[in-house]
């Protein structure tokens, strides 16, 4: 596995980089599909009383896992990001064996959806205005509904866009309050 380190607005030592190239090696031993992980660091203050922010995002064939964790010593934050990622990584692994036990229609997978429902407003809804603060550009692989749940639980998101296969066309995926799933497609004419 490739290990890719990225500092932002600061550099990183290379003892660092042995340490984190040591304790990220054991996840690709479990997880033999890791292409690559890039390990992102950056400080939360200026100077040197802010703490660390290590950010690390594994690939394995188009699945992502990530975690990130803040400390005061850079050991201490890859230390605590290799624990979440292998949390992750046996619940990846997990997933996958149970995914090909659950062969499901669609109709199974989402009890009451129907082609037809749409979500009204209320009258007095309102419409707030924003600005946008954050952009942010990914590669997108097509995936079915299961594998698109997958990978929002494994990032650990309330919702995921992602290109549906079935309906060949964009679809968002939310996480609902009663923990069910919600999907949003486009209107085809």
């Amino acid at each position: 596995m490739d290990i890719i380190f990225r500092g932002q607005h600061l550099e990183i030592p290379g003892p660092f980089k042995t340490y984190a190239n040591d304790h990220l090696a054991k996840i690709s031993r479990y997880l033999p599909s890791a292409d690559h992980a890039i390990v992102d660091v950056r400080r939360e203050a200026k100077g040197d009383e802010g703490r660390y922010v290590v950010q690390v995002t594994v690939s394995a064939n188009g699945s992502y896992l990530r975690a990130e964790e803040r400390n005061f010593d850079l050991t201490a934050a890859i230390d605590a990001c290799s624990d979440v990622l292998a949390r992750q990584v046996k619940r990846f692994k997990e997933k996958r064996l149970l995914r090909s036990e659950r062969r499901v229609s669609k109709e199974e997978r989402l009890p009451g959806a129907s082609e037809g429902d749409e979500p009204v407003l209320p009258p007095d809804a309102e419409l707030i205005e924003g600005r946008v603060v954050r952009k942010k550009k990914f590669s997108m692989k097509p995936m079915t509904e299961a594998e698109a749940i997958e990978q929002m639980e494994l990032l650990g998101h309330n919702f995921f866009l992602f290109q549906d296969t079935d309906k060949d066309t964009l679809a968002l995926l939310y996480r609902r309050q009663d923990g069910d799933y919600g999907m949003i497609l486009p209107e085809t004419e």
